[in-house]
C-alpha cells in the first residue's frame, strides 16, 4: 500500500470538525431547550432527595403540613452527671406535639404541651410553649393569644428550626435562590450543605433509599462554643403521595435532646392564617435591658454576697487574692470582677470556684479565665467538662478567650468528699453533697467565720419560680437532701447564702423543711 493512502486532506479534516462542533452545538441546545442539562452532584443528592419524597413536583406543591405526637425533650446542660449517658435528670414529657407548616408563604407554628419531671421546678402542671415564624419575622404566642416579637438569634434559631424538616429543607433546596455546596459521600450516606435565607444546613440522604436521614447545623453555645445540632428522621410512610418520618430524634453535640414519634400528619389540610399580626410585624427591635445592678454585702468579715441577678455570687479575700464563686454568664462575671475591683483594688482575682457542671453555672467560667484567672476548684467529676469548655472551638460567634488566643489554660483543682482553701484571712471547707438527683457534682461551701452554708441548687428561698401552696420553697424535695447533708458533716449552720434566692436564716431554712413535708409525699423533716 502506498504510504499515503487512507490520509484526509486539510480541507477535509476541517470540514469534519466543523460537521461535529455544529452537532454538538445542536445536541446542547436540545438538551438545554428539553431541561435535560448536566446536574451538579449537589443538585442531584436534591433532586434524589426530592424524588424519594414523592418527587419534584409533588414536593414543590404541598401546600400545608400537619404534624402531632409526642415525645420527651432533654435539657441540655442540665444533667446529673457529665458523661457518656448525659442529660438523664431534667426531663420534659411532651404531652402534645404538634408543627403547623403554611409551606407556600413559609409559615410555621410550633406548639408543644410538655411536664417536667420535676413539677416543683418548672411549677405544677404542664407548661405550653407557642412559637411561630412568618417569612424572616420570628414570635412567640403568650397563653392569652398576645403575640410578641423576637429578634436577632432567637429569629435565626426559627428560621432553622423551619427548614429543620425533611419537606421543608428540599424544598427550600429547589429554588434558585438556594446555595448548594460540598457535595460529598460519607458511610453510607450523601451530604451537601445548603444556604436558604441566610441559614446554612446539611443534608444528608440515605444513599440506598435517598431518603433524607440527618439534617444537621453546627451552632454557638455560650458553654460549648461550635456544636453540632443533628436531627434524625426515620419510620418513613405515605402521606397523601409524599414520604414523611414518624420518628424524629435530635442530639446536641453528643447528647439526645428530643425523642417524637409522630401519630398523626396531613397534607393539604386547612391551618388557617399563620400570618404574623400586624403589630408583630411593625414592632422594631428593643434596646438591650439595662445591665442589672449589682451590689454587695459583707456577710462575714471577707466574705461578700453579690446580689442583682437570679444567680448570686460570692467573693472571698485571701492574703494576696480574690476568689470568684460560680460564673454563671458572662454579663453577670463582668459585673462581679468589677464589683471585685472596686471592694479590694489591690487583689486581683486569680481563683474561681464552680459548685457544679450545669450550664447556668459555667457558661461565664471562658470569660472568668480570659480576665485573668488561674486556678478552678470544683469537685473532681467536673474536671473533664471544664476541660472540654475551656477547649472547644468558638469561631461561629469568638469569646473574649477565643479572640485573646493562646491564654495559658488555668490549673483545674479537683475536690473528692471534703477539701478545705485556708490562709491567715479566710477558711472555705467544701464538701461534695451526696445523694442528690439534681446533679451528683455539687459541692457545699461552709465559711466557719460566718456560720454560713453555700450551694447552688437545692435551696432557692424566695425564689418566684417554686413556689408550693403560695409558699415559696425553693426546690422543696431537695431540703430533706441539704438538711441530711449539713448534719453529715456536723456544721453548726445560722446563715444560708444560696447561688439562687435570699440570703436567710437557718431557722427560716428549718420553717421551710418542715412545711415542706405537708405538700411533697414521702418527704420527712430531718428536725
Amino acid at each position: 500500500m502506498s504510504g499515503t493512502c487512507g490520509r484526509i486532506s486539510g480541507a477535509d479534516a476541517m470540514r469534519e470538525r466543523m460537521r461535529y462542533r455544529s452537532f454538538g452545538f445542536l445536541l446542547s441546545a436540545v438538551l438545554l431547550a428539553s431541561g435535560l442539562h448536566a446536574q451538579t452532584t449537589e443538585q442531584q443528592i436534591v433532586a434524589d432527595a426530592a424524588a424519594a419524597l414523592g418527587g419534584r413536583d409533588r414536593v414543590l406543591a404541598v401546600k400545608t403540613l400537619v404534624v402531632q405526637g409526642g415525645g420527651h425533650d432533654l435539657n441540655v446542660g442540665q444533667s446529673l452527671r457529665y458523661d457518656e449517658l448525659g442529660l438523664q435528670s431534667d426531663v420534659w414529657q411532651i404531652r402534645d406535639y404538634k408543627r403547623t407548616y403554611d409551606l407556600a408563604n413559609g409559615r410555621a407554628r410550633f406548639e408543644v404541651v410538655r411536664a417536667s419531671q420535676y413539677p416543683y421546678y418548672q411549677g405544677i402542671g404542664a407548661d405550653r410553649v407557642i412559637q411561630a415564624i412568618d417569612g424572616d419575622i420570628a414570635f412567640n404566642i403568650a397563653g392569652n393569644g398576645n403575640a410578641q416579637r423576637v429578634f436577632g438569634g432567637q429569629a435565626a434559631a426559627r428560621r432553622a428550626e423551619y427548614l429543620r424538616h425533611p419537606l421543608t429543607l428540599v424544598r427550600a433546596a429547589l429554588q434558585p435562590s438556594a446555595i448548594l455546596a460540598n457535595g460529598r459521600s460519607q458511610g453510607g450516606e450523601r451530604l451537601v450543605d445548603i444556604t436558604s435565607g441566610g441559614v446554612k444546613l446539611t443534608l444528608a440522604i440515605d444513599a440506598a433509599t435517598k431518603l433524607p436521614s440527618r439534617i444537621i447545623q453546627v451552632v454557638d453555645s455560650p458553654t460549648m462554643g461550635d456544636t453540632v445540632m443533628e436531627t434524625r428522621f426515620g419510620e418513613y410512610a405515605a402521606v397523601n403521595g409524599v414520604q414523611l418520618p414518624a420518628r424524629i430524634t435530635t442530639r446536641t453535640d453528643r447528647w439526645l435532646s428530643a425523642d417524637v414519634r409522630l401519630l398523626n400528619q396531613s397534607i393539604e389540610g386547612d391551618v388557617g392564617s399563620l400570618a404574623a399580626p400586624a403589630a408583630v410585624r411593625s414592632a422594631t427591635q428593643p434596646p438591650p435591658p439595662p445591665a442589672p445592678m449589682t451590689t454587695a454585702r459583707e456577710i462575714a468579715k471577707g466574705l461578700w454576697y453579690v446580689e442583682g441577678t437570679t444567680h448570686k455570687s460570692l467573693l472571698a479575700e485571701f492574703s494576696d487574692h480574690m476568689l470568684l464563686i460560680e460564673a454563671p454568664n458572662d454579663e453577670r462575671v463582668r459585673a462581679v470582677l468589677a464589683k471585685a475591683r472596686e471592694l479590694r483594688p489591690g487583689k486581683p482575682v486569680t481563683t474561681l470556684l464552680v459548685t457544679h457542671h450545669h450550664a447556668d453555672h459555667t457558661s461565664g467560667v471562658r470569660l472568668a479565665v480570659a480576665e485573668g484567672v488561674t486556678e478552678i476548684i470544683t469537685h473532681r467529676s467536673n474536671v473533664a467538662y471544664l476541660n472540654d469548655v475551656l477547649t472547644r472551638p468558638h469561631t461561629i460567634n469568638p469569646d473574649d478567650l477565643a479572640k485573646k488566643g493562646n491564654v495559658k489554660l488555668p490549673k483545674i483543682t479537683a475536690v473528692d468528699d471534703t477539701g478545705v482553701l485556708r490562709d491567715a484571712m479566710m477558711t472555705i471547707n467544701m464538701f461534695h453533697i451526696r445523694d442528690n438527683s439534681h446533679a451528683d457534682s455539687m459541692l457545699m461551701l461552709y465559711f466557719p467565720n460566718g456560720k454560713i452554708v453555700t450551694q447552688p441548687d437545692i435551696y432557692m428561698p424566695n425564689d418566684a419560680r417554686n413556689v408550693i401552696e403560695g409558699e415559696p420553697l425553693g426546690h422543696a424535695p431537695w431540703l430533706q437532701n441539704l438538711a441530711a447533708n449539713i448534719a453529715l458533716r456536723k456544721l453548726d449552720v445560722q446563715y444560708h447564702a444560696p447561688i439562687h434566692g435570699d440570703y436567710v436564716t437557718n431557722k427560716q431554712f428549718l420553717d421551710s423543711l418542715i412545711f415542706m413535708t405537708q405538700f411533697v409525699p414521702g418527704s420527712k423533716s430531718t428536725n
